[in-house]
This record gives C-alpha cells, sequence and structure tokens, in this order.
C-alpha cells in the first residue's frame, strides 16, 4: 500500500475551494484525520463539547461508544488538529448550525450527524480533484498519522493513539522507507 506523504496531502487540501459550501468544513476534516489518526466513525461521533469548550481542548477524550472494540481512549491535539478544531466550530457557527456541547462536529445541510459514506465520499471526491496517484480514503490519512510518528517516537506510544490492543495491529501502519533503512545501518559504529 502507498501511503500519502505530506506533499500530497498539502496537494489534496490546496484543491478544497475554501468558498464552496461545505469548503472550509471538508478543509478542516482532513487536517483533523492527518492530525489525529481518528477512525472515521469516531471523527464522524464526535460531538462539539469532546473537543471544543469556548475554546479547543488539549486532547480528546475518545467516548466508549464510539471507539472501536468499546475502548476508550485519549488524543492529545497539537497546535494544528486544535486549529482544525477550531475552524469546525466556526464553521458550525458561520453557517448556522447547532455548536453546543450535544451538538455533532460533523453536520449535514440537514442538521444532523454526518455519515460515514459522506465523509468517504468528501475525501473521495478531493482526491480526484487533485489528481492523486495514491488511494486517499479517511483510513489513509490514520496510515498518514502512524507512520510519520512511528520514525518519530516509540512503536508502543503509537499503539495507545491508534487504540490498538495488540502491537501486531500497529504494526501494520509501518511502512519503512529505503532512506530510513541506510540510515538505521549508517550509526552503527565502524569496528
Amino acid at each position: 500500500m502507498r501511503i500519502l506523504t505530506p506533499s500530497a496531502t498539502r496537494q489534496l487540501l490546496a484543491v478544497i475551494p475554501p468558498r464552496s459550501p461545505f469548503g472550509a468544513r471538508d478543509h478542516a476534516v482532513i487536517r483533523l484525520f492527518a492530525q489525529t489518526g481518528l477512525r472515521v466513525g469516531e471523527m464522524v461521533g464526535l460531538n462539539v463539547g469532546d473537543v471544543y469548550r469556548e475554546i479547543p481542548l488539549d486532547q480528546v477524550d475518545l467516548p466508549a461508544a464510539i471507539c472501536k472494540g468499546r475502548h476508550s481512549r485519549v488524543i492529545p491535539l497539537n497546535p494544528a488538529a486544535r486549529q482544525a478544531v477550531q475552524d469546525l466550530v466556526d464553521f458550525l457557527k458561520m453557517r448556522g448550525f447547532q455548536a453546543n456541547p450535544d451538538s455533532p462536529l460533523l453536520q449535514d445541510r440537514r442538521h444532523r450527524r454526518l455519515p460515514v459514506r459522506e465523509v468517504q465520499r468528501l475525501v473521495q471526491v478531493h482526491r480526484q480533484s487533485a489528481g492523486l496517484s495514491v488511494r486517499a480514503t479517511p483510513h489513509t490519512f490514520r496510515h498518514f498519522f502512524a507512520s510519520q510518528l512511528a520514525s518519530k517516537v516509540s512503536l508502543r506510544i503509537v499503539q495507545q493513539l491508534l487504540g490498538h490492543r495488540f502491537l501486531a495491529s500497529t504494526e501494520v501502519y509501518l511502512h519503512n522507507q529505503p532512506g530510513q533503512l541506510a540510515q538505521a545501518v549508517a550509526t552503527l559504529p565502524a569496528f
């Protein structure tokens, strides 16, 4: 599986028309996927109060009800993720959608929770507009998130952030590049 690169992600974001009715929302959704590694079901299951109270929260306490396997977890939000949350809440307010704590973070035109299939469709539409050769789905952003982190932190940390019970589940998301392999070997002492 080819994974998204940071440049491909920027290319995808660049084609989203900011002035289209849902362009600001779509842009923020993709950024939030890339910064958190959330599953699509977790993303659509979020309520405003899960991620925002006057300002974006520093972390998301994912309720067990929306997590795979009903195992809740905590996901820290970096500044880019907090900005994506702020942009989503601003979008809701600007468009006249409900933005109270019990309201869905992602809403459709009828102010209902955005369905999983609609999120998958919006990513597909923007991927096609960007002309990306790599397949881009909400789940590929999870791969992007995991592979970016795996080169910087312990695999156990990635496992915890992704909400995997077994380390083997996390290893599926790892994609070593030839440059990484050469760099690892170059660090060995010479004899």
